[in-house]
C-alpha cells in the first residue's frame, strides 16, 4: 500500500474511526473573544466572588494592623492622654504589653488609671492570662490608713483607726473588671487583740479593716506597728484564682506630748460670736423632707420624742467641732446626754473674721438617755442642745485640726412627746 492510498485510522475512545470529511478551518477567535467567552463561563463569576472576598478580607486586616501600630506608637509617646491610653483597649490584647507598661510605671496618675481601667476591661473580655490579672491586682493594691500618727499618752477611750484598700480604679459601669467581681478578706497584727487577728469573711467590693486600739493594752510609748494583711479572689469571672497580698505596716506612737487638751483652740470672742450663731437646732417638722432621722427618738423607757429636732451648723466655721450634744427640757433639771457632734475640715478666716456661710451641715441627735419618771404624761414641751468640747472625741478623727474649747447653747425648739 502506497502513502497516498494509505487509509488513515482515528482512534477515538479505543475504537476505530475514519478521519473526518475535509473541510474549510474555523476561523480563528480574537483575543477579545476569547475574553468574552471567558467572563460567561458560569465558573468565572466565583472565582470573582472569591478574588473580591480575598481582596476585601485581606484589606481588612491590613487595615487593622496599621491602626494597631499606630496606637502602640501613640501608647509610647509623652502626651498621650488618658481618653486615648482607655481606647487602646479596642484593638485586643495587641496593646496588652504596652499597657502593662503604663500601668506599672511612674506616669501620672490619670494615665495609669486609664491603663489600669482598658486592662480591667480586657480582663472582662476574657483576653488576659492569669498571671496579668493577678498583676493588675497586685499593682493597682492601695491601703489608705485613716489615724493620726501621735496620740496623747493620756488618752483612756479607745482609739478608732480604719484602713480602706482595694484596686481605686476600678469601676462597676459593666464595660470591664469592677469592685464587685473582686472578693477580699484580711486580718490586723500588733493590735494586741486576739479577734483582729482572725481573717475577716469574704467581702466583695472595696475592703476595709476597723480596728479600736486601747491605749491602756501598750505598756510603752512606741512607736507601735499595725499591720494590714489582705487576700483577694475572683468572683463570678471565668478565671478563678485567690492571692495573698502584700503586707502593709502603720505606726503610731503614744507620747506625753501632745497633752490631751493641746488640741483646743485658744478662745477668741469675735469666733465665738460666729459659732453661736451658726449653730442652732432646727425643728424636726423643717428637716423631715431632707432625709432626717427616723420618725422617733427614745427618751427614756416609757416615752419617745416625734419628728426629733436636729442639728445645724452653717460651714464653713473658724476652727472644728468635737462636741458632745446634751439635751435641756424647759420645765427639767439637767442635762441629758444625746450623742456627738463632729465637723472637720474647718479653715480659720483671715484675723478670725467671720467666714462666709456657703452650706449647712445637719447632725441626728443621739438616744436621748433620760431617767423613767422624770417624764411623767405625754405633750409638748421646749428642749435645747447644750455642746461641750470632748478632747477624747477630736483626737479620735484624724481630721479634727483644732476644735472650739468654749460651751455652746442653741435656740429652744419645741417638740412633742408621745409614748413608745
Amino acid at each position: 500500500m502506497t502513502m497516498a492510498h494509505r487509509s488513515q485510522v482515528w482512534l477515538v475512545w479505543g475504537q476505530e474511526q475514519d478521519p473526518p470529511e475535509p473541510g474549510p478551518r474555523p476561523a480563528r477567535r480574537s483575543l477579545g473573544q476569547r475574553r468574552r467567552g471567558w467572563l460567561a463561563e458560569p465558573k468565572a463569576a466565583v472565582w470573582i466572588i472569591l478574588a473580591g472576598i480575598a481582596i476585601v478580607g485581606g484589606g481588612r486586616k491590613l487595615l487593622a494592623s496599621w491602626n494597631v501600630r499606630k496606637a502602640i506608637i501613640r501608647l509610647a509617646e509623652a502626651d498621650v492622654s488618658p481618653a486615648e491610653i482607655e481606647a487602646a483597649a479596642d484593638h485586643g490584647r495587641a496593646c496588652v504589653w504596652e499597657l502593662l507598661r503604663l500601668y506599672g510605671s511612674d506616669e501620672p496618675e490619670p494615665k495609669r488609671f486609664a491603663a489600669g481601667r482598658a486592662l480591667a476591661r480586657l480582663w472582662r473580655e476574657d483576653q488576659l492570662v492569669a498571671e496579668e490579672e493577678q498583676a493588675i491586682v497586685r499593682r493597682g493594691y492601695r491601703v489608705d490608713w485613716h489615724a493620726r500618727r501621735r496620740y496623747p499618752r493620756q488618752l483612756t477611750a479607745p482609739i478608732p483607726i480604719t484602713a480602706n484598700y482595694g484596686v481605686p480604679f476600678l469601676r462597676d459601669d459593666g464595660r470591664g473588671v469592677g469592685p464587685a467581681d473582686l472578693e477580699w478578706s484580711h486580718r490586723v497584727t500588733g493590735a494586741r487583740r486576739a479577734a483582729l487577728e482572725q481573717d475577716s469573711p469574704w467581702r466583695p467590693g472595696t475592703g476595709r479593716a476597723e480596728i479600736a486600739i486601747i491605749p491602756g493594752d501598750f505598756d510603752s510609748n512606741g512607736p507601735h506597728r499595725l499591720v494590714l494583711e489582705t487576700r483577694v479572689r475572683t468572683r463570678g469571672l471565668k478565671s478563678g484564682w485567690e492571692i495573698a497580698l502584700p503586707h502593709m505596716p502603720f505606726s503610731f506612737e503614744l507620747t506625753p506630748l501632745p497633752t490631751l487638751d493641746s488640741i483646743l483652740t485658744l478662745p477668741d470672742e469675735t469666733r465665738n460670736q460666729v459659732i453661736r450663731q451658726a449653730v442652732t437646732l432646727v425643728s424636726g417638722d423643717d428637716t423631715e423632707g431632707a432625709g432626717g432621722p427616723g420618725v422617733y427618738l427614745p427618751l427614756d423607757p416609757d416615752f419617745m420624742l416625734r419628728l426629733p429636732p436636729r442639728i445645724a451648723v452653717a460651714v464653713p466655721l473658724p476652727c472644728d467641732l468635737a462636741h458632745a450634744i446634751a439635751i435641756e427640757f424647759e420645765e427639767i433639771e439637767g442635762l441629758f446626754p444625746a450623742g456627738r457632734v463632729i465637723l472637720s475640715g474647718q479653715a480659720p478666716g483671715p484675723d478670725h473674721a467671720a467666714p462666709v456661710s456657703v452650706a449647712q451641715a445637719l447632725f441626728d441627735l443621739g438616744a436621748i438617755d433620760a431617767p423613767r419618771g422624770l417624764i411623767d404624761r405625754p405633750g409638748t414641751s421646749k428642749i435645747r442642745a447644750v455642746l461641750r468640747p470632748d478632747p477624747s472625741i477630736a483626737w479620735a478623727d484624724p481630721d479634727v485640726r483644732s476644735v472650739w474649747p468654749g460651751v455652746i447653747e442653741t435656740n429652744w425648739v419645741e417638740v412633742e412627746i408621745i409614748r413608745r
